[in-house]
């Protein structure tokens, strides 16, 4: 008697009306998540959350668990007990009144055939990006060297699921991956140069400004290993270009590396004054005292050194570059005096 039962018709409606919201908003939301978000190149490790590639990866793993779950609640027994009742009620029937049911059942169909659609995507995404798997884990681990070590065969294999794949093969989602693999290069950078949250100025200088430079010659080793599958695919026959928007993947790791080589620059007078200071030469000891001055009012500032965001660092690193000029210029003057007197004598 459902079928010609009004109130159990309308519940059958709204029931139905519940299930093809939830699943159309799980459906709209499958980039949600997925995009590189402009702070994650900030985040830290122990928040809990997979950043980078792995997070990538891990998003349409979860996506293909969801979808897979949707689909097997799609085939039980009260789901199409539900959509049975609702068609046999609009059967064989031109009442308006009708209407309403006979297009939430048409949407329904719809969803269904989006809901296997998605499933598909997922799961074929999540095929090809699991193939990266071993070489992204030196973004999460190694140092700069056995990064670039892996980056032929990781821009390759990008390259090919660029070419082959039936999703994953959009001009976006392969720049987005990159962007990824970006964030998460300045984030191991971070962390192999500060060690667990280590204070630099703690650090000897000459081992810190190699493990700064190695954050540079990454990002050099990257962009040129890009540049040459671009070249590459740009020479092939069958027109598919490797050829992004390079601002949106290079641009914060090249922000950074600004960053590293003006602490470098810093870092590296530091260690020439400090030098100079060690060989307490006779009537230098107003440089030295100056030098300390400015070493101390620089570092008293308290800047988070590789938070390539802060511009207050960069004004106050002009202003030590001026301080130092003077201090240099002062030394060049004791020096000239030195000399004059050992000619004199």
């Amino acid at each position: 008697n459902t079928p010609q039962n009004p109130e159990a018709v309308a519940q059958l409606e709204k029931l139905l009306e519940e299930w093809c919201s939830q699943i159309e908003e799980f459906i709209k939301s499958r980039e949600k998540g997925s995009y590189r978000q402009e702070s994650s190149a900030e985040a830290s490790a122990p928040t809990g959350r997979l950043e980078g590639p792995k997070g990538e990866i891990e998003h349409w793993r979860a996506r293909t668990q969801h979808l897979s779950s949707i689909i097997e609640q799609l085939k039980r027994k009260d789901c199409r007990y539900v959509v049975g009742i609702l068609s046999s009620y609009t059967k064989g029937t031109n009442d308006p009144a009708k209407s309403k049911t006979i297009g939430l059942l048409r949407r329904w169909k719809q969803i269904d055939i989006e809901t296997t659609e998605a499933t598909n995507e997922a799961k074929d995404n999540l095929k090809y990006l699991s193939t990266l798997q071993r070489f992204i884990e030196p973004l999460y681990s190694g140092t700069a060297q056995s990064i670039i070590d892996t980056l032929p065969a990781l821009i390759n294999s990008i390259k090919m699921i660029y070419t082959i794949s039936r999703y994953y093969n959009t001009e976006e989602r392969v720049a987005n991956m990159l962007g990824k693999i970006t964030d998460q290069m300045i984030i191991r950078c971070k962390e192999n140069i500060s060690g667990a949250g280590n204070d630099l100025w703690q650090d000897d200088p000459t081992v810190l400004v190699k493990r700064l430079d190695a954050g540079i010659k990454l990002n050099e080793s990257y962009q040129e290993q890009y540049r040459l599958t671009k070249r590459k695919l740009e020479r092939a026959s069958n027109g598919k270009r490797f050829d992004f928007n390079e601002m949106q993947i290079f641009g914060k790791f090249d922000l950074f590396c600004r960053r590293l080589i003006k602490l470098i620059d810093m870092f590296s007078t530091i260690d020439q004054f400090t030098t100079l200071a060690e060989n307490k030469l006779e009537g230098m000891e107003p440089l030295v005292d100056a030098f300390t001055h400015i070493r101390k009012d620089f570092r008293a500032k308290n800047h988070i050194l590789l938070d390539y965001h802060n511009n207050k660092f960069d004004r106050d690193y002009v202003e030590f570059n001026v301080r130092i000029s003077e201090l240099e210029a002062g030394m060049q003057d004791f020096v000239d005096h030195s000399f004059e007197n050992i000619s004199s004598i």
